[in-house]
């Protein structure tokens, strides 16, 4: 068995904004599971699984702020791969999914790699998918991840998407001015507009006119270079926080799990096992 860990946030309980009373019953929420496999075969950091978490308070903010209600699944997939009933359980019963794993030797790394080699026969037609990667470098093969990811829940049927041209690749070491396994700003931001996406997809289920009208109520556009903040000053307000919670997530005596925690609606304990380092 796996435990599916998701809440939907306090504000979610407000009057529902009239596209999302149109979309989806507020006692329904749409979920949108994130499932994890960390930690990096390379570094042995746990990368990947903070930048999921970022794109996850982001997603919860947004649908709270849009009052567009969303269940938030976040899971680690590591333990699911000792049995193929349990990975393939792993992929049942959301309409969204979003996979995240690391880059090793300019590809996946095992776990992702095995995930996908036990879960081929699952059926995942009406299911929307993306995936998520960290890298070392800018191109040291994290685009390989998400592509070969993609690859495969496309041969399960999943109906696959990305924001736009972008492929989520955040970039982790082999930068200067930047400590190794932080994220920056600008990554908080990608993670923002990639969270849009998947709002956006929990409550357009396929629509192309529905979809029209959540796009412009997210002010999301697949040319989202043309909306490129210049400077890093004018990031600070809206990502800072939650920058600072995925970074310091990284020390495992840092109060910041818990903060997570508190702001997706979840118990600390909750998301202890995605990131197993922090309670060590």
């Amino acid at each position: 068995m796996f435990v599916l860990i998701g809440a939907s946030l306090s504000g979610m309980l407000r009057p529902a904004h009239p596209v999302a009373q149109e979309l989806v019953p507020a006692a329904d929420p749409p979920e949108v599971r994130f499932l994890t496999f960390a930690p990096s075969t390379y570094t042995k950091r746990y990368d990947s699984v903070r930048a999921g978490l970022g794109i996850a308070l982001q997603l919860g903010r947004l649908a709270e702020e849009h009052r567009l209600p969303v269940k938030i699944g976040f899971i680690n997939g590591v333990p699911a791969l000792r049995n193929e009933g349990e990975a393939r359980a792993l992929l049942r019963g959301a309409p969204v999914i979003v996979v995240g794993g690391s880059t090793w030797s300019q590809g996946s790394s095992a776990p992702l790699r095995r995930f996908f080699e036990m879960t081929g026969s699952e059926s995942l037609w009406g299911v929307s998918a993306s995936v998520w990667a960290t890298s070392g470098g800018s191109h040291t093969g994290g685009e390989m991840v998400v592509l070969d990811s993609m690859r495969s829940l496309m041969g399960m049927g999943a109906q696959t998407f990305t924001l736009g041209q972008k492929l989520m690749v955040f970039t982790t070491d082999e930068r200067t001015g930047v400590p190794a396994g932080e994220f920056t700003l600008l990554d908080c931001w990608y993670m923002e507009q990639f969270a849009k996406t998947l709002l956006l997809a929990a409550h357009a289920k396929g629509d192309p006119l529905k979809a029209k009208g959540l796009a412009q109520t997210l002010k999301l556009t697949h040319a989202y270079y043309f909306g490129l903040p210049k400077t890093n000053e004018e990031l600070v307000p809206r990502h800072e926080e939650i920058r600072g919670w995925i970074n310091t997530a990284a020390d495992k005596k840092s109060a910041a799990l818990a903060a997570i925690a508190r702001r997706l609606g979840l118990a600390a304990e909750a998301l202890r096992p995605a990131l197993p380092g922090i309670s060590e």
